[in-house]
């Protein structure tokens, strides 16, 4: 069922659901390494109202942060900080503290994929898959690789002071939860889940004799709270330029 304010059909969409599927097995017939067979791509719910309200959200100033990077980051105290996220923090900032626009006018996605694609998984993942020994992130509070998603936490607590001009305020916080809470949906990118997947169930980090089929779900399932399975993140900067959002690229950089 098309949406009025959704600038691609509903059957444009399926469409190219449909392509993305016919081209990943396409890729997985070739030997192609870290693709998942069509089986596991097919079965997923993609979407939020929360999304498609901010696709349809009628003026104020809109961007979506794109990355596929998961090492743009550097440490600070106990945390590990992702640019995406400091940029996501500045952004915001700048406009609702030096051009005093009011937050409900601010409008942002992040959208992260390959790699970049970490900063969704959640705890659970982390933890059972063995992320962090894999992609060698290590938690600056325990010095071990992370068994938690180190970027969701926010980094001056629950009753950092509201005040702009306070130290350690909620406004200089880059924690996802916080960012979340200052509007910003995070979609996550089916198809690279599918290929963290499939490298799980390949080098044996995956419960033994669990199918790459039940791998996927499991990833589907235990993403960080509020985040938005989509099909390709490729595709929805597409869509969210389409709606009038500008795209912020964010580079393999760290401090």
């Amino acid at each position: 069922m098309s949406r009025v304010d959704d600038p691609i059909p509903a059957s444009t969409r399926r469409f190219l659901l449909r392509a993305g599927v016919a081209t990943a097995a396409g890729a997985a017939i070739a030997g192609l390494p870290g693709v998942a067979p069509t089986n596991a791509l097919a079965a997923a719910t993609f979407g939020s109202p929360a999304y498609d309200a901010a696709l349809a959200a009628k003026g104020g100033v809109k961007a979506v942060f794109q990355s596929p990077f998961y090492d743009a980051t550097f440490v600070a105290g106990n945390f590990l900080n992702h640019l995406l996220l400091l940029q996501l923090k500045n952004w915001l900032n700048s406009f609702q503290f030096a051009y005093k626009m009011a937050a409900s006018d601010l409008h942002t996605l992040s959208a992260t994929y390959a790699s970049g694609n970490l900063l969704n998984y959640g705890d659970v993942l982390w933890e059972k898959y063995k992320l962090g020994e894999k992609y060698k992130i290590i938690d600056p509070a325990t010095k071990a690789p992370a068994v938690r998603n180190p970027f969701v936490a926010a980094r001056f607590g629950p009753n950092a002071p509201k005040d702009y001009t306070a130290p350690n305020n909620y406004y200089q916080d880059s924690g996802i939860e916080v960012l979340q809470q200052r509007g910003t949906i995070f979609l996550a990118c089916n198809n690279s889940l599918n290929g963290h997947a499939s490298a799980a169930v390949a080098d044996k980090r995956a419960p033994a004799g669990m199918a790459l089929a039940d791998v996927v779900a499991d990833f589907q399932a235990n993403l960080i709270p509020g985040a938005v399975l989509t099909p390709a993140v490729v595709g929805e900067v597409s869509r969210a330029q389409a709606a009038g959002y500008s795209l912020l690229f964010i580079p393999n950089f760290a401090l």
